[in-house]
């Protein structure tokens, strides 16, 4: 009999949005290594028992310099869906969670996965590349950084910078604008650089914001840097299902020429484009109801 716990995840990943699929990744990278580590204590540190762990961490984690990323390639991938710690885990979630939403609603959820990715690869690189060339991060050289907080951040940023004036409630303070809050992450990562505590992951997180800034200038002017990775999943997911040809021929007839429906994309995108910016100067309160249609039509292409 199947276990019901297992089912309902299962069904919560084939069914669930982007967001929801990060965060059960996530969770479930961070649920075995707290297994291993349960049993590596359990054994008493056990020497051939405490080899497998380590080997498994290390191989799962980004080694901050070229010639470890030029040895374990995968580990670009791998660092940003593994934690170690309880808190680490469940502030990176519940953020992913509540501004991936935010930039779901505006945009589409298909962008969240694609920008969370290039975000964490933009933290990864940028980090490996300044400890590489500046003399006083020298000694930082090869040591393992993980955490999704650099795909987070560039998630942040990317909201803020598309609806700059769209309001959140802060716990103490109420309403703040999310250009605030993006700053303020912003400002607290570069204050935090100097700190020995997590000098890789504050650097991370500012090649995740200037990642999460750019995605949404090229998306204002219609360069979706979502679609190829999005393109690569439908064909990789395409590989492992059955083929469903029909023997039945069926005849499609555009009802449009070539010329019309370029034409038609340009509008439309070009709508888009007037009612986000519109969106950053007033609100998305201050959106007509066909604006709002529009947008709404848009996001789910």
């Amino acid at each position: 009999m199947a276990n019901p716990i297992i089912e309902d995840i299962k069904l919560k990943f084939r069914n669930g949005n982007p967001i929801t699929r990060l965060i059960i990744i996530n969770v479930a990278v961070f649920f075995v290594i707290s297994v291993l580590r349960i049993l590596l204590f359990l054994t008493g540190h056990n020497f051939a028992f405490a080899t497998f762990v380590n080997f498994v961490t290390e191989n799962i984690s980004l080694p901050l310099s070229l010639e470890g990323l030029v040895h374990k390639p995968w580990t670009l991938i791998t660092y940003m869906f593994t934690h170690i710690e309880i808190f680490h885990i469940l502030w990176n979630m519940v953020t992913l969670y509540w501004f991936g939403q935010i930039l779901a609603d505006y945009t589409s959820a298909k962008k969240i996965i694609p920008l969370y990715l290039l975000g964490g690869i933009a933290g990864g690189l940028v980090t490996i590349l300044l400890f590489s060339i500046i003399p006083v991060f020298y000694p930082y050289l090869g040591s393992p950084m993980v955490g999704a907080s650099a795909g987070i951040t560039a998630i942040i940023i990317a909201s803020a910078t598309l609806m700059p004036n769209y309001r959140i409630n802060m716990m103490f303070i109420g309403a703040v604008k999310l250009l605030y809050v993006a700053l303020f992450v912003v400002f607290i990562d570069i204050l935090n650089v100097a700190s020995s505590d997590n000098i890789g992951g504050n650097i991370a997180h500012l090649g995740g914001a200037l990642m999460g800034y750019v995605f949404v200038v090229q998306y204002k002017k219609g360069r979706d840097w979502s679609l190829w990775i999005n393109n690569f999943f439908d064909w990789f997911s395409g590989l492992f299902k059955p083929s469903t040809k029909s023997k039945m021929k069926v005849a499609y007839k555009r009802g449009v020429s070539d010329e019309e429906y370029n034409y038609n994309k340009k509008v439309t995108q070009e709508q888009v484009d007037r009612i986000l910016d519109k969106i950053s100067k007033s609100g998305y309160e201050s959106l007509s109801k066909a604006e709002k249609e529009i947008l709404f039509k848009a996001s789910k292409k």
